[in-house]
């Protein structure tokens, strides 16, 4: 009887196998790279007499239903993307095939940034992906490098909290050291080697982002040393579509956008166009944004040819906020306190909140006539704002020559516009007076509108005012123009020697002229400003609005670098040698500069540097699912234009290249529901440069020739848990540290030697933590979808280990070197939601509504700390800091067509 009932449960249990006589093939078609869905793939399954296919969904996703058991052929395929296939056995169930397609370099699609988009089980280095569908469900109104703090070894910030003012750092590495290329084009500056995101808002036409940590694959000769950034925006797409977005959020944040994609033409054409309207009060007090973007890109096909014409630019607008004189009391007396500052060094008018702002104030302009007041009212007056224009055009050639050869070219070409207003005395001071807490404007108004001239009187020998006389500013606004012209080229071939060996090539051109003076924005009351630095103005000289004041100069930069790369590849084993070679000239004009004999401005000779990078990599993959890989370089790195000449057009001793030493190994793990990189890096900075500003005495520090080592630890992972939830992870464990000693050379604001320092003065570094950025970080993420059309995504950071930046004239005494301040750990939550509705009008509409809350606990931490105090001392009342945004809240609605 026992036997009997073992028997009966065994064929219940097996009666829905038996009764099942069809079964399932279903998953998801994925980009390789970013892991980004491809809504439209074709999966094809034959084989076992069954010859039947499926589209993929809005999300990636398929399903091919009523197969018999048996062996199959399934293939995935997409416009732009090389076909996968797989081989599947069905046996007693269903059974779920992942595909991850990489893309055809043949199609349009990869105009941007042709082979220097790095490649998992590939290419020798880390790198992390961010694609379009995470973009869109999770940037909410920030700038785009904060989306990139949830990769490992990355920590960017809002900086002062101006919109595109953010700042990013990558292993310790600040955004000077890393490259970032759009479409293939560099784009940081080419005299200091920041990146002003306010130049672009390309959130909404990002196809993906991908951040290269250490030595980069890219091919073209870019002084990076962090790693470099890809942004890679929208080319040719196959579908015609029209998609509209309407967004707003805290403090008036508004933003309208359009973009009109053609599909493909007769002819092989394809046009996408889109631009936005974006306003906001800003989250820090008197913070505006005021900005419009555009962005067209027109491709063709043209026998061996794909052309791509794309420009972009983003007019704009927005208030700053720089660091403060003031101690961290002016924001929060809590927040002091936990510093350990006592009672007697709180600011007596602080506890003014996190969003406070100093560089503001009001101002009635009021006319005097015969001693009579007139008021007209008072008016908001921002002392520190940004203006630009950034215009870039790009065409692209993809020219598939035959089966071995392939050659792309880039031209481009940008004209920047604009600059930032700031304060300006008499004495070439950019520092205002200051009345609780804000921009005194009255006072300096008060004092301009009654600064007539006097004159001695021989009858009494009193200095009479002369009333009625023009006035001179002893303070004003002046805009600090930095515009410029660029024109460069990227070419570059590849040669398939063989199956399994690639040689390329290629060369970066690139002519740059940056045009940098102030002028004279508001006279606040006067009538006229004096010349100020200008050896060449005749004497009597009255300045008006929009007349140059304080200096007066070009930069002039000539680079010309070339790559050489030789990749052997196989299923297994792929391996990589490649080297640049890069020549840099440097020359600056003087106008203000006492003016030849000639009567030609005074300009410098040329200073040319040459630079170099060596590097070599290999991956090996021991299985389908796991690969190691390792990479070692070394870039000898040209120093910018701001580190050869000084603001006055001094130029710094003894400037040499700077040496950068690099190792990395990791190992990865790639499953379709796992993914997951460990790796491990030593970086080791020669003959490094940098620069300081003391507010209290005025004085500019200029360190060169010290060694910093970065080492650290990074752990990306992904897993894909169910159908409906997905997690992600990260963590970087950091250890920077400054080596050796320095040389340092102090100057005045106009760039001119101390007198009575000593120039070349040992500071002593040695083991100082290298500050600016944490150094350690713990992200985890979720992403859960309720029901069909939902989402849900939780992110958590965690940054600790953080040293603020320093004044590193104050470690002059080896004896008594002491470290910089570790900030308190900081802690963020945000939360992303959404939902897709099901599409109407005959299914030809998509409706989506999305939500963004930023810092849902509302804390409140330091994200920046200025070297502009000795913050490397234990007197933390002198701290001068900024903190993140308060909670904020977005939502957004869509209709796609």
């Amino acid at each position: 009887m026992k036997h009997f009932i073992t028997v009966f449960c065994a064929v219940l249990l097996s009666m829905p196998a038996l009764a099942q006589t069809t079964f399932s093939i279903r998953g998801r078609v994925l980009d390789k790279v970013t892991g980004e869905t491809l809504p439209g793939a074709t999966v094809q399954v034959s084989g076992n007499g069954q010859n039947t296919g499926s589209g993929a969904d809005a999300e990636g996703g398929y399903k091919i239903s009523g197969l018999p058991a048996g062996t199959y052929t399934v293939q995935a395929s997409f416009i732009g993307y090389k076909p996968n296939t797989q081989t599947v056995k069905i046996s007693t169930q269903s059974v779920v095939v992942t595909f991850t397609l990489g893309s055809d370099n043949a199609s349009l699609e990869e105009v941007q940034v042709v082979a220097s988009q790095a490649q998992e089980r590939s290419t020798p280095v880390a790198f992390s992906a961010v694609n379009e569908v995470k973009l869109r469900e999770t940037l909410s109104n920030r700038d785009l490098p904060m989306i990139l703090n949830e990769t490992p070894g990355v920590y960017a910030t809002q900086g002062g909290g101006g919109t595109g003012d953010s700042r990013i750092n990558v292993r310790g590495f600040d955004q000077r050291n890393v490259a970032v290329l759009i479409n293939g084009v560099p784009v940081n500056d080419m005299e200091t080697g920041q990146v002003f995101w306010s130049n672009w808002d390309l959130g909404d036409v990002t196809k993906s982002l991908q951040v290269q940590r250490g030595l980069s694959a890219s091919k073209i000769s870019v002084p990076s040393v962090g790693g470099s950034i890809n942004v890679l925006t929208r080319g040719f797409d196959d579908k015609k579509s029209v998609l509209a977005r309407v967004e707003g959020g805290s403090n008036n944040y508004q933003k309208y956008s359009l973009m009109l994609s053609s599909g493909q033409l007769k002819g092989d054409w394809a046009v996408t166009v889109y631009g936005s309207r974006r306003t906001s009060d800003g989250w820090v007090d008197k913070a505006f944004d005021d900005a419009w973007t555009y962005f067209g890109n027109v491709s063709k096909r043209v026998g061996k040819h794909s052309l791509s014409l794309t420009g972009l630019g983003s007019p704009q607008r927005h208030g700053q906020r720089t660091f403060p004189f003031y101690s961290v009391s002016m924001y929060s007396y809590e927040k002091a306190r936990e510093l350990g500052v006592p009672e007697s060094r709180l600011e007596k008018s602080g506890d003014r909140g996190f969003q406070y702002n100093p560089y503001w104030g009001t101002l009635d302009r009021y006319t005097l006539n015969n001693g009579v007041k007139t008021s007209n009212g008072q008016e908001v007056l921002n002392e520190r704002t940004n203006f630009y224009h950034k215009p870039q055009i790009n065409l692209n050639d993809l020219w598939q020559v035959n089966d071995r050869f392939f050659v792309s070219t880039v031209l481009y070409a940008s004209y920047g516009n604009g600059g930032g207003s700031t304060g300006l005395t008499s004495g070439n001071s950019s520092t205002l007076t200051q009345r609780n807490g804000q921009t005194d404007f009255q006072g300096i108004y008060n004092a301009n509108i009654r600064n007539f001239p006097t004159q001695r009187n021989p009858t009494t020998g009193r200095a009479d005012t002369l009333y009625g006389q023009p006035r001179a500013a002893t303070a004003m606004l002046v805009n600090a123009v930095n515009s410029h012209r660029w024109y460069g080229f990227v070419v570059g071939g590849d040669y398939l020697l063989s199956d399994k060996l690639t040689l390329s090539a290629g060369l970066d051109g690139r002519t740059y002229t940056g045009l940098h003076y102030r002028e004279v924005r508001d006279l606040l009351g006067a009538d006229y400003a004096a010349p100020i630095n200008n050896a060449n103005a005749p004497a009597g000289t009255r300045l008006g609005v929009g007349d140059k004041i304080s200096y007066n100069y070009d930069g002039n930069t000539r680079w010309l670098g070339g790559y050489s790369q030789l990749e052997y590849k196989t299923p297994l084993l792929s391996a990589v040698v490649s080297a640049t070679l890069s020549q840099v000239s440097y020359r600056r004009i003087d106008y203000f500069q006492k003016v030849q004999a000639d009567g030609s401005p005074v300009q410098t000779d040329w200073a040319r540097f040459k630079g170099y990078s060596l590097k070599a990599g290999a991956n090996y993959n021991f299985t389908e699912h796991d690969n190691f890989f390792a990479n070692v370089g070394y870039n000898s790195r040209v120093p910018f234009f701001n580190q050869v000449y000084t603001t006055s057009g001094l130029a710094y001793p003894n400037v040499r290249p700077e040496g950068i030493t690099s190792f990395e190994v990791g190992y990865g793990i790639n499953y379709p529901s796992l993914k997951a990189t460990l790796n491990a890096y030593y970086t080791l900075w020669s003959n490094k440069s940098t620069n300081s500003y003391n507010a209290t005495d005025g004085i500019y520090t200029s360190v060169r020739n010290v060694d910093a080592r970065h080492a650290g630890v990074e752990l990306s992972i992904a897993q894909e848990i169910s159908r409906r939830l997905q997690l992600n992870a990260a963590i970087s464990l950091g250890d920077w540290r400054w080596v050796g000693k320095g040389l340092a050379n102090y100057t005045d604001e106009a760039g001119f030697p101390i007198a009575g320092r000593q120039q070349d003065q040992p500071v002593y570094l040695n083991n100082v933590h290298v500050g600016d950025a944490a150094q350690n970080q713990f992200q985890l993420g979720l992403r859960y979808e309720p029901f069909r059309g939902a989402y849900i995504r939780p992110s958590f950071l965690l940054f600790t280990k953080y040293y603020s930046s320093f004044n590193p004239e104050t470690i002059l005494d080896p004896t008594t070197s002491t470290d910089s301040y570790r900030l308190p750990t900081s802690r963020n939550l945000d939360l992303h939601f959404g939902y897709d509705f099901k599409p109407v009008l005959k299914e030809r509409v998509r409706l989506g509504f999305k939500g963004s809350v930023l810092n849902v606990l509302n804390e409140f931490y330091f994200t920046d700390v200025s070297n502009r105090s000795s913050s490397n001392t234990s007197s933390l009342d002198l701290l001068q800091a900024f903190f993140n945004r308060g909670r904020t809240f977005t939502l957004g609605l869509s209709a796609t067509l």
